[in-house]
């Protein structure tokens, strides 16, 4: 089964009970899901299909954080909280208002750089480089500026582009099934090219 179906299994088992779920009185009562708990549970979805250098323990807990996302993070801290209540993987998020040169990035697994952080973009993946953190974000010149996935909204879904290059340049190991479901991939340069 493909990632994107796999993904979408789990999108809707987990938002079934999702408290944030709000009701549409217009088309008849059923769920609307919003975008950006489509975005959480695609984040923690990402969890599953990489792996890092030097974090080998099946055990650890891991850590989103959310950078200029307020409204994601509050999403994604919902989700931890039902995940604990199923007893599925742990997540911990940690909140960034906005990026200030002292903030310390290297608990996290993956990073989201929100919208309003655009500006940062290249001084914070300059600051992030050759550490094994996932960046993210669901902007414009993402993956140009060197992030590694860039969530897109086509045909009101979410979808995702892949910077592969970037991710093995940190260590990260992108799983085949996430790399197929990938709208894009910026794959590494052949050595000799």
């Amino acid at each position: 089964m493909r990632l994107h179906l796999k993904m979408a299994v789990v999108v809707w088992v987990l938002f079934a009970s999702f408290a944030a779920v709000s009701l549409a009185a217009a088309d008849g009562g059923e769920p609307v899901i919003r975008r950006v708990q489509v975005k959480a549970v695609y984040l923690y979805n990402f969890l599953h299909f990489v792996s890092w250098p030097d974090r080998k323990e099946k055990k650890v807990v891991k850590v989103i954080g959310v950078l200029g996302g307020q409204e994601l993070g509050r999403s994604l801290t919902e989700l931890a909280g039902r995940l604990r209540q199923k007893g599925r993987t742990a997540i911990r998020v940690i909140i960034y208002s906005s990026y200030r040169s002292d903030l310390d990035f290297s608990a996290c697994h993956i990073l989201f750089i929100g919208r309003s952080q655009a500006s940062n973009f290249k001084m914070i993946i300059s600051r992030l480089k050759g550490q094994p953190i996932l960046t993210v974000a669901d902007a414009k010149n993402f993956l140009n500026a060197g992030g590694m996935i860039k969530l897109v909204e086509m045909e009101r879904r979410i979808r995702y582009q892949v910077n592969l290059s970037a991710a093995r340049a940190v260590g990260l190991r992108l799983s085949s099934q996430l790399l197929e479901s990938a709208l894009t991939v910026i794959k590494p340069l052949a050595k000799g090219d």
